[in-house]
């Protein structure tokens, strides 16, 4: 009988570090969907949608640049994606092929280290991860700079045009894809996305169109 896979206590580290992030990531992608699907009902209810859409994405914007600061910005006092990302990079033969076949869960996905190893195929790509740390910065740096006009453009400060959230959108994308990527190496169990599954019908019985929209809202009298 061969003898057991034995985990070093790096990749023992490593995985403690994933299993801290995840439920942090769900939760901005969860959160991401709710900002939508709220954005929905409002455009429901003409009357007050430049007062709720105002509001709704400058905390929006503030809540989702923070996560994605506290996972994508490195700092030495937190545990963040970014982080793990770099002790991988500095201890690339802790996380070899032999360690991804004693954990994962299909046989015939073995194979499937090979597009994350080195030249010698045994060990994980350190050059591989420094360029998905890059692409993580850029993506944040997107953000940033699509959040800073955003909020001029809601304040009526300069930008004249409104811009889009694709940034947002792309970054989280992102993050979610190298975050499914990296955790297949350390557990092997085919995780596909950490986006919230769709439920058809979650906004029925939400959105009530007024007969009349120009009849007056005493409860906004102050915002009008």
């Amino acid at each position: 009988m061969a003898e057991k896979f034995k985990m070093s206590p790096k990749v023992a580290k490593w995985r403690e570090w994933m299993e801290a992030i995840e439920p942090e990531i769900r939760l901005l992608l969860r959160d991401a969907r709710v900002f939508w699907e709220i954005r929905i009902i409002i455009h429901g209810h003409r009357r007050t949608q430049d007062f709720h859409y105002g509001y709704l994405e400058r905390s929006y914007l503030e809540h989702a640049l923070a996560g994605l600061r506290r996972q994508l910005t490195p700092d030495r006092e937190r545990i963040s994606f970014v982080g793990v990302l770099d002790d991988i990079a500095k201890n690339p033969d802790a996380l070899s092929g032999s360690y991804f076949a004693s954990v994962c869960s299909d046989p015939n996905a073995v194979g499937e280290f090979s597009s994350c190893a080195d030249v010698n195929g045994m060990h994980v790509c350190a050059q591989m991860i420094t360029e998905d740390q890059k692409q993580l910065a850029l993506a944040l740096s997107a953000c940033e700079k699509f959040a800073d006009e955003r909020l001029a453009y809601l304040m009526k400060h300069k930008v004249k045009t409104a811009p889009t959230f694709e940034e947002f959108k792309a970054c989280f994308k992102l993050l979610d894809k190298t975050y499914v990527k990296y955790h297949a190496l350390f557990y092997g169990d085919g995780l596909k996305t950490l986006q919230p599954p769709r439920q058809a019908g979650t906004l029925k019985g939400l959105i009530h169109i007024a007969d009349d929209f120009d009849a007056e809202l005493p409860e906004f009298k102050e915002y009008m």
